[in-house]
């Protein structure tokens, strides 16, 4: 193998891979004994190769221990599971009697609910029929100004039945959210902007939110976005191929 080819090798290995690469680059005593490069050139070249490319070995190490960290944390989740119940305010899509339910704490304000926002959209068409999503407020008031307001608004949309269509425009708007585009949403669905006005501000709503931010305390849920997956909570926005591996492994279950 070349010094060119040993280069290659280590920059187009596999993301998560690369880590294993460079140590058994470094360690291997005997791979290269056929070569006419000796161990030491080896160990020469990977060096200079993460020299070059410190932020290379940042990316490795910093993918190898969050992979590590999602292990435990869903090894975990899996032994604890919670029941959260639906109540009659929390706006629902897909089928009720669908084998996966995936209770969604979400604040509209938060960038990270966003990223989980299309991530459940796309789940939605992976497994169609399968999912039932569920949604409850967990507006973070002390970080974001708009979070409550926010909330009030989707939950006035949901009293005239358009809570999903307010919920995706709501995100597209986001993070810039304030009273004049709630009111530019609810313009665009043609909704009752009167009745929306005294929604948004209404003690029924109002209790709603309280009750899904109280929910979310009692099952110590601080954060957003947070998932439930059939009892197992999954925190944050993780990517597409890990709720695909949770939710495979929950489907397997009700197979069994």
């Amino acid at each position: 193998m070349t010094e060119a080819k040993i280069r290659d090798f280590i920059k187009k290995g596999k993301r998560k891979m690369r880590l294993l690469i460079i140590f058994f680059l470094l360690f291997s005593k005997t791979i290269f004994a056929k070569q006419c490069l000796t161990e030491e050139d080896v160990k020469r070249i990977v060096i200079q190769v993460i020299k070059e490319n410190p932020k290379l070995l940042y990316d490795v190490l910093n993918s190898y221990l969050k992979e590590l960290r999602e292990k435990k944390e869903l090894s975990l989740s899996l032994k604890r599971r919670i029941s959260v119940p639906i109540l009659k305010h929390n706006p629902t899509k897909g089928p009720k009697d669908a084998p996966i339910t995936i209770i969604e704490f979400t604040d509209f304000q938060c960038i990270f609910c966003k990223k989980g926002k299309m991530t459940m959209d796309e789940l939605m068409m992976i497994y169609p029929n399968k999912i039932r999503l569920v949604y409850k407020n967990l507006p973070l008031s002390k970080i974001h100004k708009e979070a409550l307001s926010a909330a009030k608004a989707a939950m006035a949309a949901n009293k005239q039945g358009m809570f999903w269509p307010y919920y995706d425009m709501l995100f597209d708007s986001s993070p810039n959210l304030g009273n004049d585009v709630y009111l530019k949403i609810a313009k665009m669905l043609n909704l009752d902007i009167s009745r929306f006005k005294s929604d948004m501000n209404s003690e029924e709503i109002k209790k709603q939110i309280q009750m899904d931010i109280e929910e979310a305390r009692r099952f110590g849920i601080n954060a957003t976005p947070t998932f439930v997956i059939n009892g197992v909570v999954i925190r944050g926005a993780k990517s597409l191929s890990f709720f695909k591996k949770v939710i495979d492994r929950l489907l397997k279950e009700k197979e069994n």
